[in-house]
Formats: C-alpha cells, structure tokens, sequence
C-alpha cells in the first residue's frame, strides 16, 4: 500500500514539476486560436466589414425602393438605434492588431501601415456620422492601458483628426506607390497602392463636403482651403475620376454565399418581385428628367403593358414608383393591379455576379467637385465635373453614348450654372448615382442639404420626421453610462433619440 502511495505521490509531483515551468498565461491560452496572424488574413477581414451592399433596409431609407407587404418592417421610420451598434471599433481593434502583426513583419510589410491607418479614418467617421460624438482618444485601450470605459471625444474633433489622418497617409503612401510596393489580401484593388492613395483622397473630399454646414462657422477646420489643397495639385493628391479606380465590390457567381443579394438561392430567377417596387422619391426625377436609365434600372408597370400601346416599353409614362410615406395595404394594391414599377431583373441579375456595388466610385467624385466649385469652395468648370459625374454613372448601366447625350441636352439637365438651380441638379443626380450604392450616402446628402425632398406621409411613424441619427447602442449604456451621459448632456441637454441634431448638421 505504501508503495503504491509513494508511486502515486512521485507522479504527482513530476506532473506538477513539468506544468511548473510553463506560465499561467500560456496554459491558457486557447490551442485552437490564431495569435500570430498574417497581416494579408487580417487585411482581408477588415476588407470584408468594409462594404455596404444593395437593395436591403439602408437603401429603403434613401428611398430607392418600397415594401408592400405588411410580413416586412417597411419604412415608417421609427428606429432608435441602430443593429450596427459600435461595430466600428470591432474593426478598429482589427486594425491595431493589422498594425502589430505589419511591425513582426518589417519592410515586406510595409505596404500595410498606410492602409490601416486609413481604414482607422474610415470607421471613426462612419461612427460619428451616425451617432454624433463618439469614444476616439481613449478607444480601443482596454488591453493596452486597462481603460474600459473611454471618453467621448467631440465630434468637431473627430472630424479634425481623420483629415489629419488621411493627409498624412497620403504623404505615407506617396514613396510607396513610387517604390511599387503591393499588399496581399486585397480584393478591391488586387494590391496597387496607386489606387488606394486615389480612394484616401478621394474619401478626404467625400468628409470635407459632408462638412460643408460648418464651413463657414468652423475656421479653424480650414474645410475650403483642405479641399481646394487637393483640387488643385492632382499629382499630389490623385483622385477616383473614372470608373476604373472606382472602390467597389464585385460578387462571386462562385460562390453561393457571395452571390449578388438578389440572386435566389435555388438560383432560379423569377423575374418578378410583388412585394418590394422602386420608390416614387428616385422614380419620379428619372421620369422628370427623361433619363434612360430608368429603362435599365425597372420595369414599365403591368397596366402599361397591358394598355394596347405597341410603345408603352420606351414612354417614360409607363413607369411608376411607390410612394414611401403610402402605408402597406395602400402600396399593394397599387402593386397587385399592375401599376408600379417591377426591377429589371435582366439587369440585376444578369448573372449569380450580378453587377457591381460601389463603395465610392468616380461619379460621386465628379459631383463633390462639381458642389465645390458651384458653392465657391474652389475655381473651375462646375458643369465639366457635373457632366462627368453623369457620364460615369450611366456607363455602369451601359448608356449609350447618344443616348447620353441627348440627356444631357435636356431642359431638366441642362447645368443652370453656379447658383441654387445648379447645386439642386448637381445633388439630384449624385442621388441617381448613389442608387443601390455608397451605404448610407442618399441618406446623409438629404440630411445635409434636404435634396432630394424625402416623401412623408401615414406609414411615417415618427411625427412626420425623417430621423437624422441613431440613437447609441445599448451596450454603451451598460458598459460605459457615465462617459456616454456626459456627452449627451453636451450634444443634446441629455437626450438620445433619432431626432436630436448632431453638430455635424446644426
């Protein structure tokens, strides 16, 4: 017996002699888990969390698109807060780790330290516009310095640091793209720094004009003379002026869980969706203004085929969006009796592919230009950059070049020059463009300038009001009250609803 004790007892000690020499820490550590990543995967993941795609409840609320069928949310604009929550700092943990895992790497490296810091400037400023002032200073230090509850910078700040920012990594990615440097696990830009010192730049302007209501208040922004800086020296700062550098998303015919949103699981294709009709705020100016790509975008309505007119397909008559503020019953009557307007399913969904969705392309950055020059911000040919932005839009829907131009003659078209008639047509067709792209892009132009008019009416079921943010996420109440209270106090006397103004829109 105590030969068995002692036996047991040595082996018990060995046993805790070996775990001895390893650290607590490490005995923890899962096996299964990756602690040493290659800066490419990580890139590749925060790649993926950078997109907005089409045709789901954000393109609703830039009013693109309807929903008459009562089983769905619809759009009566009474949300709180939003499912994204604080997503943003989830990437931005990302990007600290892209940053630690590059510096393992050294000089092959390199090519990463840029397009982190960019990424950084991205997801702050998608925060911020939705939410108003947000943590920034003290963010993304729990491991790093124990603070778990940061401070909320203010908004004015935050917009301050990202253009800091996305000047510097220009300057950063100036030698790089001298040297040809490359990264691996890109899937926008397969790797050409070239093209991604166009998107900084190009995204710089996109902040800049978003500021443009505090412009003039804000001096020490330095908004205009930020903007006219890159304007002005195109070898300095390139930008995304064709349709070949624009930042967009291609899906994967492949791939069943990349194929293109409206592509069906069983890969069978309808051609026909009764319960979702594009909405009368995009329709109605594509109608005004005899643009063709309405006749690539929908369909002419089933009453309008049925009329007996052997040219129903060409009028622009024949077309008809649902009203957003038209309550549900209401819209599907109107869409069981044949009279709105179906997708054009030939288009969209040509292939599992189906088409692009760009994340900011050349169109959006003809038209920032276009705004600028026609508010004063800098000199120039408002209507050459206006026209250009057109252009570029309508070749994503393969416009024909006479076609295009016989658009662009048109008395609804044609540039009324640098005044508010102007401006007006210049935003109106940003919004054309921004169509099924660019996230939230619609949505925040109507917040900053009310072009276009966004309808409302008995579906609206927040006091007639369009929301003009996003309440904070609930997490934040539970993990960081203190912090948050004060900077409601400071931004809104202590509320938190989707109709408090933000500084950015005062």
């Amino acid at each position: 017996m105590k030969a068995i004790i002692s036996k047991y007892l040595l082996g018990a000690a060995l046993v805790t002699g070996l775990w001895g020499c390893e650290k607590m820490g490490t005995l923890q550590k899962d096996p299964a888990a990756v602690y040493d990543g290659n800066p490419k995967l990580i890139f590749t993941g925060i790649l993926l969390n950078m997109k907005d795609g089409p045709w789901n409840d954000v393109q609703r609320h830039n009013q693109y698109a309807t929903q008459n069928n009562s089983y769905y949310y619809g759009q009566p604009y009474d949300w709180t807060t939003s499912g994204e929550g604080f997503s943003a700092y989830d990437r931005l943990r990302d990007v600290r780790q892209l940053l630690l895992e590059s510096a393992k790497y050294g000089d092959v490296a390199k090519g990463y330290v840029p397009l982190a810091r960019f990424v950084k400037a991205w997801f702050l400023v998608r925060a911020t516009e939705m939410y108003g002032d947000i943590p920034m200073t003290d963010a993304i230090k729990g491991i790093s310095e124990g603070n778990f509850t940061p401070k909320y910078d203010e908004q004015k700040e935050v917009y301050r640091y990202c253009l800091q920012l996305l000047d510097s990594v220009n300057t950063e990615l100036t030698p790089l793209v001298a040297g040809n440097v490359k990264v691996e696990g890109d899937f926008y830009y397969k790797g050409d720094l070239a093209k991604w010192q166009k998107l900084v730049n190009s995204f710089r302007l996109r902040v800049l004009m978003s500021l443009s209501k505090r412009a003039d208040d804000n001096a020490d922004l330095k908004v205009k003379e930020q903007f006219a800086a890159i304007v002005s020296n195109p070898a300095k700062y390139p930008l995304i002026l064709t349709n070949a550098d624009n930042f967009q998303l291609l899906y994967n015919g492949n791939a069943r869980d990349n194929n293109y949103p409206l592509w069906p699981a069983d890969g069978i294709v309808i051609k026909r969706d009764n319960d979702n009709n594009l909405a009368s705020t995009i329709v109605d100016i594509l109608k005004r203004t005899s643009d063709p790509r309405l006749f690539v975008m929908a369909l002419p309505t089933d009453s309008a085929k049925k009329s007996g007119d052997p040219a129903y397909a060409t009028k622009f008559t024949s077309f008809r969006g649902g009203s957003v503020g038209m309550i549900q019953s209401d819209l599907k009557a109107l869409a069981t009796a044949g009279k709105l307007s179906n997708l054009n399913f030939d288009f969209w969904e040509v292939t599992p592919s189906g088409v692009p969705c760009i994340q900011l392309g050349a169109a959006e950055v003809n038209f920032i230009i276009a705004e600028a020059i026609n508010r004063g911000w800098v000199s120039g040919d408002a209507n050459a950059y206006y026209t250009a932005g057109i252009r570029a839009n309508m070749a994503f829907y393969n416009v024909a070049a006479a076609a295009q131009d016989g658009f662009l003659s048109g008395p609804e078209v044609v540039y009324a020059g640098n005044t508010a008639i102007g401006l007006k047509q210049i935003l109106e067709q940003k919004y054309v463009a921004f169509f099924q792209n660019s996230g939230r892009q619609a949505f925040y132009q109507n917040r900053r300038t009310g072009v276009p008019v966004f309808e409302v009416g008995p579906a609206n079921k927040n006091a007639q009001m369009i929301p003009v943010r996003w309440k904070y996420p609930t997490s934040e109440y539970n993990a960081n009250e203190s912090n948050l209270k004060a900077a409601l106090q400071r931004q809104f006397n202590g509320s938190d609803t989707q109709n408090d103004r933000m500084w950015l829109i005062k």
